[in-house]
């Protein structure tokens, strides 16, 4: 098929396409606004800020150790998702109705590069419980540092407030809205194209003359159920109104 004859099977079916895509998209802003719990995400800075002192006791400024820290990152980051670190905030913290599992896949833990700050976010339901597993996962990360790295090297930069305002993260509405008018939109149209093909009959000239090489001399229009009627009313008001010629005796 032809990018012309193509277009013209999508214009011709638009109307098809377009009630397909309107009722995939409003059913997925439906389901978005009305069926998905909304997410919240706490967010908790740490810096790796290990430095040497001089004898005076003022800290000395060194790159080495600079280096040495962003080096680090990586391994912290590995430490973070750990179950080392996991396990002891699923411990201390019952009350979360949580598991070391679950609560991986709601951390993130994000660096810059080139920085010694590490970024720790936590998604939930609820603010206050995100909040609070963020800051526990923190802190239970720089008490467990020193033990499994043998370096004291962690500062907590800034902790999730319980009382800032609660910001939704989810659910994506004009995301969703987005995928499902496309993803609806591109299989509906090939759901057009699909039945076109399958489709073997024969109903324009053009495609007489494409398939046969024959020039049509005639052409039968579409005959409607309601024309047919009208035909027939006509008919018999006629056969039931025919003149009688009366012979007189």
């Amino acid at each position: 098929m032809e990018l012309r004859q193509f277009l013209q099977l999508l214009r011709r079916k638009m109307w098809l396409i377009s009630f397909i895509v309107i009722l995939v998209t409003a059913s997925a802003g439906i389901y978005t606004v009305f069926f998905v719990s909304p997410t919240y995400e706490a967010t908790n800075k740490l810096v790796v800020n290990k430095s040497d002192v001089d004898r005076s006791g003022n800290s000395l400024l060194d790159v080495n150790s600079i280096n040495t820290n962003i080096m680090l990152i990586n391994t912290y980051k590995e430490i973070i998702s750990s179950g080392a670190i996991l396990d002891k905030v699923v411990e201390r913290y019952p009350d979360m109705n949580i598991s070391a599992e679950e609560l991986f896949y709601r951390i993130k833990v994000l660096t810059t590069q080139n920085s010694q700050i590490i970024t720790l976010k936590v998604t939930d339901g609820s603010y206050q419980k995100a909040a609070t597993l963020v800051n526990a996962i923190s802190e239970v990360f720089k008490e467990e540092v020193p033990k499994i790295m043998m370096v004291d090297n962690i500062t907590v930069l800034d902790s999730a407030k319980l009382n800032d305002h609660a910001v939704k993260v989810g659910p994506a509405l004009k995301l969703n809205l987005v995928m499902a008018f496309v993803l609806s939109f591109m299989l509906s149209a090939g759901g057009v194209l699909l039945l076109d093909f399958l489709d073997d009959s024969v109903k324009t000239e053009v495609e007489v003359k494409q398939l046969f090489g024959l020039e049509t001399i005639g052409v039968i229009s579409r005959i409607r159920k309601k024309d047919l009627k009208k035909k027939c009313n006509k008919t018999s008001k006629k056969q039931a109104g025919e003149n009688y010629v009366t012979i007189s005796q």
